[in-house]
């Protein structure tokens, strides 16, 4: 067995891979044939095309002075020539296919159409869609794909063992020339074009170029320069706060209205992303420009500015559309609705103050300390009529025409500013819950606390705050007696506390929940890769994700392996991280901020990581801060007494 494998490697090591494209077709028998390609090594050659003589005579000489590298003579069909000094080889013109010798290998290949941005990779591309983020131009390689049974023939043409560089280097230069096919083509042949409309007039061309050049002209003139103004006050920081970072530093954050509300913040995502329409049209004219330099240099056909720019106007559309049909079932339901919440409120404040009075009476038969639940009862009672006799009264007066301006807003402004607005009205409308939550939970921890530092008493025990550790002490008598007074107090007082504790933070994690509910809808409706999506469906060859070598009846076949959807899930994924990870930091480096031109933060197309010098956050604050809402944070948070704070959407996205 062991000297079969050594015969392999050998015969692996002297198989000469002939890569041909399955595009070229010989039909008549008499005619001589040049075959021209590129010769990577002595064991790999890529075909580009087959041309008559007569026409390689007179292409002889010019092709040369419009490309970089110059094409060479792999063969010739039906003739010999010391001249060319290449090797006859034989076409079987009845079966349309190149007959090879035993030490040869066909393979053959689809040539790529870069003008519909198809091309071949090692490696799989990374989903980006995010436009400001400052990774956006690295890729990651993710889990390393297995070849099947017939893939596994591919050694026999090439070794990948992730050590030796210089076959898979080797591999990138023939994947580089058999990306370059059309474009080689189009050079020998200029009536080939590599255009998205090969065959429009001159002049037609001329007129549309025209026509563009006016309206971006207009576009920038008036729906850029309004963009910029209305960015400009929605982020104009009108106070400084205090902010916590990770290192327990204290930052100053400035506070706009994009950072307040959720309608202000999506409506300044949406003219952010119309101003940047014309930059990334731009990016992506730029990357379907056919130049010799650029693709010889490298792989250069690549997707990420045409997924960047149509996922951007897909997403849009699909929000005005999604916009347009529920502000018509709005406007088809308004009195319903209307009628609905005039019952709601009422229903709303009678659980509230049931709850309340069902806490103060000795709740499912617990003995309470009464005359604590008949304090924190009537705090809240107070705190209830005066918000009822304010907000609410307010909203239920006026129902109607904030439903009104839904609708319009909703209209003309999409769906996510619709489910933006419901997220402020949410906030609002239980604004006294979470004040009743926070005054529990403070009330409870602190309560908490002190139980735990006087248990601590007991067995000569006090926690060190400058070294941060429980050390060994010695109380007096009057000490020890004063503790177990104490704490004898507080834990009879500690299971009414705990009550009123619970009730609310049953309450925050329900209007969590919904809270939740409507940041996924929104960030579904803003961040999808809905292109990637239909590019999966429709031509999975854009979403190259590594090679397969596939064995037919006819020969060998090389294809393109497409992403998986766990790719692209796991893609996107870490681009979202990296893009809150940059928001993150470009809101706490507020001096910094200020004294940048806002013109040139919105102007940017890619932000890198020394236009700003210290970057407070990483990405495990980042991973932190979406934790926030995990299952297992969130009981960790209800059983110790702290604060339930959901996930920074504002900040990040």
């Amino acid at each position: 067995m062991m000297h079969s494998d050594r015969e392999l490697k050998s015969e692996a090591q002297d198989t000469v891979s002939l890569f041909w494209p399955n595009d070229i077709h010989l039909e008549d028998d008499e005619e001589k044939y040049v075959i021209l390609g590129y010769i990577i090594n002595r064991f790999k050659m890529v075909i580009v095309d087959v041309i008559k003589r007569d026409e390689f005579k007179e292409l002889n000489g010019k092709v040369e002075r419009t490309i970089l590298k110059k094409l060479e003579i792999i063969g010739t069909i039906n003739f010999r020539s010391k001249k060319l000094n290449s090797k006859m080889m034989y076409y079987d013109f009845v079966h349309d296919k190149l007959l090879v010798s035993s030490n040869e290998v066909l393979i053959y290949f689809k040539p790529p159409k870069s003008w519909k941005l198809e091309y071949y990779s090692l490696d799989p591309i990374t989903i980006n869609i995010f436009w400001n983020n400052n990774d956006q131009a690295r890729s990651m390689v993710f889990e390393k794909f297995t070849t099947d049974e017939y893939n596994k023939k591919m050694n026999y043409h090439w070794t990948d063992k992730g050590k030796e560089n210089g076959n898979k280097n080797e591999m990138r230069e023939v994947l580089r020339m058999i990306n370059l096919t059309n474009f080689i083509r189009s050079k020998i042949n200029p009536t080939i074009s590599t255009s998205v409309f090969p065959k429009m007039r001159s002049d037609l061309k001329a007129s549309l170029e025209l026509i563009f050049t006016i309206v971006s002209f207009l576009y920038n003139l008036l729906i850029q320069k309004m963009c910029y103004l209305i960015s400009n006050l929605l982020t104009y920081p009108f106070f400084k706060l205090k902010y916590k970072l990770p290192d327990d530093e204290r930052y100053p954050i400035g506070v706009s209205f994009v950072l307040i509300s959720y309608s202000f913040h999506q409506l300044n995502f949406r003219i952010r992303q119309f101003y940047n329409l014309p930059l990334q049209f731009n990016k992506l004219k730029f990357s379907k420009t056919e130049g010799e330099a650029s693709i010889l240099k490298g792989t250069r056909f690549s997707p990420s500015e045409y997924i960047k720019f149509y996922n951007t106007v897909w997403l849009i559309i699909n929000d005005l559309f999604l916009g347009v049909i529920f502000s018509n079932v709005l406007r088809a339901n308004h009195d319903f609705i209307v009628s609905a919440f005039q019952s709601y409120i009422p229903l709303y404040e009678a659980l509230l103050s049931n709850t309340i009075s069902w806490l103060m009476n000795s709740p499912a038969g617990f003995k309470l300390n009464n005359e604590l639940a008949s304090f924190l009862g009537q705090l809240i009672f107070w705190v209830l009529d005066l918000w009822r006799s304010t907000t609410l009264r307010w909203i239920q007066s006026n129902i109607g025409e904030l439903l009104q301006m839904v609708e319009i807003l909703t209209r003309y402004c999409g769906l996510s500013l619709f489910l933006s607005m419901s997220l402020d009205l949410t906030n609002i409308f239980f604004l006294n819950i979470y004040g009743f939550y926070v005054a529990c939970t403070r009330l409870y921890s602190w309560q908490l606390n002190i139980v735990r530092s006087l248990f601590r008493l007991f067995y000569g025990k006090k926690y060190n705050i400058l070294r941060n550790r429980v050390d060994s002490n010695d109380y007096e008598f009057d000490q020890l007696m004063l503790g177990i007074i104490i704490f004898t107090i507080l834990i009879y007082l500690l299971p009414t506390v705990f009550i009123f504790y619970l009730t609310f933070v049953l309450a925050r994690l329900t209007i969590l929940f919904v809270s939740s509910v409507l940041k996924f809808l929104l960030i579904s409706l803003n961040h999808i890769p809905i292109v990637v999506l239909l590019l999966k469906l429709k031509n999975q060859e854009r979403l190259p994700a590594g090679l397969l070598l596939d064995v037919q009846r006819s020969g060998f076949h090389l294809k393109s392996r497409s992403l998986t959807m766990k790719q692209i899930y796991r893609s996107h994924m870490n681009s979202m991280l990296r893009f809150n990870l940059f928001n993150l930091n470009h809101q706490t480096i507020f001096e910094q901020v200020k004294s940048y031109n806002l013109k040139t933060t919105i102007h940017t197309n890619y932000v890198s990581d020394s236009d700003f010098e210290h970057e407070k956050y990483r990405m495990s604050d980042v991973v932190a801060n979406w934790k926030r809402v995990s299952i297992m944070n969130l009981i960790k948070i209800v059983l110790f007494g702290e604060t339930i704070k959901d996930y920074d959407y504002k900040r990040m996205f």
